[in-house]
């Protein structure tokens, strides 16, 4: 009983001496499904027959100016690939594009997503400087309503000394007043009242 070889598609890669982007894409031209198969790590492994067809191609790629397409379609008509591989490749094609679309649509979803939260982080951004202001207005009111207490306060004390000395001012005043009244009839101004005590006294 003969024994199934496979090669990890970085063997076959290297045995051929191209790309392993390059192989992948001559599998889904040149090997078919029951000739390949995936790891649970997502590498292909390669039959000794998907080796062999893939080496003719290498060959008649160095050799010629064949596209891969005319490749394919000369090993279909010289029986070494089946038709289905046209049917696998258009099968393929039609997965990819709807793989593509699917992906633009989830990309399209995740942007949609980031800027939602974009929009959403900035607004929160907003209302914490906004909130941030608002504390810094209140702090700022409460220290002017401290520095008007502060000068209400010095305004009475001032109050109280002007009228402390607008008191004491009104006693002299008034103690003035007193003593002058007292005082005014010996401090006449009237002269004859200067020589009326002297000629008085002379004559006695």
């Amino acid at each position: 009983m003969d024994v199934q070889v496979w090669m990890a598609s970085k063997e076959v890669a290297d045995r051929l001496d191209v790309h392993v982007r390059t192989l992948r894409n001559w599998l889904d031209l040149f090997v078919p499904a029951q000739e390949r198969l995936k790891n649970p790590q997502g590498h292909y492994l390669i039959s000794e027959a998907g080796f062999e067809v893939l080496k003719e191609v290498k060959e008649r790629k160095d050799n010629g100016n064949s596209s891969l397409k005319d490749i394919q379609r000369q090993l279909i008509e010289e029986g070494r690939l089946s038709e289905d591989m046209l049917l696998e490749e258009f099968a393929g094609a039609e997965e990819t594009a709807v793989t593509i679309s699917a992906t633009n649509k989830l990309g399209t979803g995740m942007r949609e997503v980031e800027l939602t939260v974009h929009e959403t982080l900035v607004q929160f951004q907003q209302e914490l400087t906004q909130l941030s202001s608002m504390n810094h207005m209140q702090t700022t009111i409460l220290q002017k309503i401290a520095d008007i207490e502060e000068m209400q306060e010095s305004l009475r004390l001032e109050m109280r000394r002007v009228t402390f000395e607008l008191d004491l001012m009104q006693q002299r005043l008034t103690r003035r007043k007193e003593r002058y009244a007292r005082y005014e009839p010996r401090w006449s101004l009237n002269p004859f009242r200067w020589f009326t005590r002297s000629d008085r006294a002379a004559e006695q």
